[in-house]
């Protein structure tokens, strides 16, 4: 089955762009929710049907978890267009479409600056490492380093779940202003592709003595467990019944989006999660099970990608 957008699009009026330009390159588009700004080239594009990201949300390093359909784009915009009319046409367009604002940070905003360099590098050096396109392009272009940037979170609630866009307009000296639109649009990431049965996690704890499990999964930011982690448990138990003698540790691992101390909890409250649902749902000896939880003290990925933090973000079953 094809992807269908929702039906809502944003309306750029006169300042709308709907062909795309000659300079954009190969294989990019606009979203079909958001037209660019009159003139503009894709510089950078990415689109991935499912995919997860860390979108700073307030000051510090306040971020929510977004996950889903997502797209990429870095436009450059014409050189004589300044930043603030970028911005403004963007945030009038969102609101035009029924787009709550959950966070704005720029020059003159209620929030004050969003942290100048350092917030622009920390947004789009990551993203930048994953696009199509010409990295030192979209560096110049995105990594202001005279404070002028401006951004712009926002989400919209509709029948089919949520679309999400973080939107950082940017302009360095003597540059021509840059904009890094992110879109997610939520939807549910396809599960039982890689199924990890009971021999194979056996013969792994002998082999290795752990081995991670990406089949268990909980609700964003929370120790809950969701259903589609059953198959999982499920031969867990059978492994550890075939081996009556096998204790285990249940680890739960983060990435490092938010605070340690709050990965630190959360990782702990997972693995714990998991131990319980072990021995009241499936009948494993509790004496057997332990957890502990190392948020992101162990990643097996770098932390740079959404690709690595998805990577980072598991729970590993470690023979005692």
């Amino acid at each position: 089955m094809g992807y269908r957008s929702p039906v809502f699009a944003l309306p750029f009026a006169l300042l709308a762009s709907s062909a795309a330009c000659g300079a954009d390159i190969p294989k990019s588009h606009d979203h079909p929710l958001v037209s660019r700004f009159k003139g503009a080239d894709i510089v950078g594009f990415r689109e991935a049907d499912f995919g997860r990201a860390s979108l700073p949300s307030g000051p510090g390093e306040k971020h929510i978890e977004a996950s889903g359909r997502m797209t990429d784009i870095v436009y450059r915009i014409p050189q004589g267009k300044s930043a603030v009319e970028v911005l403004e046409n963007y945030r009038k367009a969102f609101a035009a479409a029924g787009f709550e604002s959950a966070w704005t940070c720029g020059p003159g905003t209620r929030d004050g600056g969003c942290g100048g360099f350092r917030f622009a590098g920390d947004l789009a050096d990551p993203v930048i490492a994953t696009l199509g396109g010409d990295s030192t392009t979209m560096t110049d272009l995105l990594d202001a380093t005279n404070n002028h940037v401006s951004y712009v979170l926002a989400t919209h609630r509709h029948g089919g779940g949520a679309t999400t866009v973080a939107l950082m307009v940017s302009q360095d000296d003597d540059q021509p202003v840059g904009v890094l639109l992110r879109v997610i649009e939520a939807t549910e990431m396809a599960q039982g592709q890689v199924k990890v049965d009971a021999d194979a996690m056996t013969s792994a704890l002998r082999a290795n003595g752990k081995i991670a499990l990406y089949g268990l999964h909980f609700a964003t930011d929370s120790a809950t467990i969701t259903a589609d982690s059953k198959a999982t448990l499920s031969e867990m138990a059978k492994a550890l019944k075939a081996s009556p003698g096998l204790k285990v540790f249940i680890v739960g691992h983060t990435d490092n989006t938010g605070s340690l101390a709050h990965n630190e909890t959360l990782s702990q409250e997972r693995a714990a999660a998991v131990v319980r649902s072990l021995a009241k749902d499936y009948g494993v000896a509790a004496d057997r099970l332990a957890a502990k939880g190392v948020a992101s003290y162990s990643p097996v990925a770098a932390n740079t990608s959404d690709a690595g933090k998805a990577q980072n973000r598991r729970v590993e079953m470690v023979a005692q």
